[in-house]
């Protein structure tokens, strides 16, 4: 009789036990979370303006980078320096719009995952128009 106490005050020392460490688990992974998370705003827009070697032309740029979206938007536009002008206003979704030269902007386009091309011949690769190219905008003054 003493020996089926002992075990029934055991089996429920050990079951409030058990249950008590459950509680006490999920208490603590509601401790761990933060209460608010908060919210840091970036600057997603820059404006940059660059004259081309012989500053007859400037060239503005407005980066917006948008969440999500690993390639960088530009709202571009070409202006005359001396008449004020616009030449050229576009948008472009890359990595980079930059002078080329003296009368021509190029476009750097964002490379995603690459694909396998569907030719084994490196000439074909090099002829076809494909989106990893270099766009390459004449300007006329």
């Amino acid at each position: 009789m003493l020996l089926r106490k002992i075990i029934s005050i055991l089996f429920l020392g050990l079951t409030i036990f058990s249950f008590a460490q459950c509680k006490t688990a999920e208490n603590k992974i509601e401790q761990d979370k933060p209460l608010h998370q908060s919210i840091t705003s970036t600057k997603n827009d820059m404006t940059i303006s660059k004259l081309n070697k012989s500053k007859s032309m400037e060239l503005h740029v407005k980066k917006v980078i948008k969440q999500g979206d690993p390639a960088t938007h530009f709202e571009y536009t070409v202006y005359n320096t001396t008449t004020k002008t616009i030449i050229k206003q576009g948008y472009y979704r890359g990595t980079n719009v930059d002078w080329n030269d003296n009368t021509s902007i190029k476009l750097v386009p964002y490379i995603g995952i690459e694909q396998k091309p569907t030719s084994e011949n490196p000439d074909d690769l090099l002829l076809s128009d494909t989106q990893t190219q270099i766009t390459i905008i004449k300007l006329k003054n």
